[in-house]
């Protein structure tokens, strides 16, 4: 469904068509809601943020694209008559000391409302004016039209058409000669033949004998119902352990993905006694230089597995991280749903298959543009989202002076002084496995023993194994 074709009509990624399938098993949820929060300061055009906002809905498909069932199939619908998605509120009518609570409380209302998937648009834009020049912008869209980097190439593109519209002045985008429906076709093609049958092969291979859960010690015991309820934890590792850990996997030809990575999947080991970890990572899919600047849900999911029965010294686990991480990159072409269909893991109640812990490596290249409106001061604000999918989910962002942390976590099974308890042990495991990386795994520091009934009765177990 290129630009200039009348078919309206494209089948699902088999990615998104996933999604489809959970959101009929909960329509109302917002687990699947992708959001991004700024402060603003400045004077603010709304006329012209309107403006921006509909040129981008022209050029970009998927902000104009639905969700439809035909003969029982979803597919996904493209729509022509599209109202922009801007709702303004003004609060600058309350006491000024009532006016930041009041914004928290829209922004958070805004970020976990659902979306209907049969009505475009699928994402969402409020402006929140607590002053005459200050304003808080929540952008909100829902995964299945949208993943991490087509919220960046979103707000870029705003951005940019923005500051045409308050100066006058013409902006030249390049032009998309395909869009997500395209990719979405070309998948479901490549999957069709013998590809497919390569690789589920090597992925049957790879997880052959894996275990169908990683069973961490909890503060709580697992409820019967999940909830998906979940909270964040932030933290910023040490410049000198940034550099350190960069070094260590150039050492062994290793990107700092696959020594973060083999540093987590020790912890966990740690923690739950197991020695064969599976964890969940996204990868993108947009290996094509024609998809970086298109919205849409391209990213999926790979199963990273991390072997430790023989406590290898850290260098040779990173060794092995390396080469399993390469050879997963490569037969990355099976969605991750394909992959379950196929496996047929045995099943946990209230558990994510294959995979409970997510780790990501955000990258953010040295050369792209800081996104910037004409005229205002942008400040990120923090993800308030109350939602986890996942037991746990690790999100390292990496810029070029700078790395840090979020630990995403399961509020039903831990409290935060764990999370807390367990970024700390892995900056100290991290910090040790650069001072000496021929120490086994099993001797990695931790640091200091943590406070608290939980923490001793954890690291006792440790001493005991």
């Amino acid at each position: 469904m290129s630009d200039g074709q009348n078919q309206r009509l494209a089948p699902l990624s088999l990615t998104q068509e996933q999604l489809w399938f959970l959101n009929r098993l909960d329509p109302e949820s917002a687990f699947y809601n992708t959001t991004a929060t700024w402060a603003l300061t400045g004077p603010l055009d709304t006329d012209a943020l309107h403006t921006a906002l509909a040129r981008t809905m022209d050029r970009q498909h998927m902000l104009r694209t639905a969700v439809t069932e035909v003969d029982g199939v979803p597919a996904q619908v493209l729509v022509d008559d599209v109202p922009v998605p801007l709702a303004v509120s003004d609060l600058t009518g309350l006491p000024q000391d009532e006016r930041t609570a009041a914004a928290d409380r829209l922004v958070a209302e805004e970020v976990h409302a659902p979306f209907d998937l049969h009505t475009a648009p699928l994402f969402r834009v409020r402006l929140i004016r607590t002053a005459a020049d200050e304003h808080v912008m929540v952008f909100v869209m829902h995964h299945i039209v949208a993943d991490g980097w087509s919220l960046q190439v979103l707000i870029q593109e705003v951005a940019d058409l923005y500051a045409a519209a308050v100066t006058g002045t013409e902006v030249e985008l390049a032009p998309l000669p395909q869009q997500f429906a395209d990719y979405a076709v070309r998948q479901r093609e490549r999957l069709a033949g013998p590809r497919r049958e390569k690789l589920v092969s090597f992925w049957s291979d790879r997880l052959a004998g894996a275990p169908a859960a990683l069973e961490l010690p909890t503060d709580r015991p697992r409820p019967a119902e999940a909830g998906f309820r979940g909270d964040r934890y932030t933290f910023t590792v040490p410049q000198d352990l940034h550099l350190e850990l960069t070094a260590l996997g150039r050492s062994a030809g290793a990107s700092l993905f696959m020594t973060c990575l083999a540093g987590f999947g020790v912890l966990l080991s740690r923690w739950s006694g197991q020695t064969d970890i599976l964890l969940g990572t996204p990868v993108g899919n947009r290996d094509r230089p024609e998809w970086s600047s298109v919205v849409g849900y391209f990213a999926d999911t790979l199963v990273m597995r991390t072997e430790l029965a023989d406590d290898p010294a850290f260098k040779d686990l990173l060794t092995r991280v390396r080469r399993t991480s390469l050879d997963a990159f490569v037969h990355r072409d099976l969605p991750f749903r394909v992959l379950v269909e196929e496996l047929k893991p045995e099943r946990v109640p209230h558990r994510n298959p294959l995979f409970q812990v997510m780790f990501i490596l955000q990258n953010i290249p040295p050369r792209r543009r800081a996104v910037e409106f004409a005229g205002l001061t942008m400040a990120l604000r923090e993800d308030v989202r109350t939602t986890s999918i996942f037991d746990l989910r690790l999100d390292l962002f990496q810029s070029e002076h700078e790395l840090r942390g979020q630990l995403e976590y399961n509020t039903d099974l831990f409290d935060r002084a764990t999370a807390e308890r367990l970024a700390a042990q892995y900056l100290a495991l991290l910090a040790d496995a650069c001072a000496a990386p021929a120490t086994r795994v099993s001797a990695l520091s931790l640091g200091a023993p943590p406070a608290g009934d939980f923490g001793t009765a954890f690291n006792d177990d440790l001493e005991e194994a």
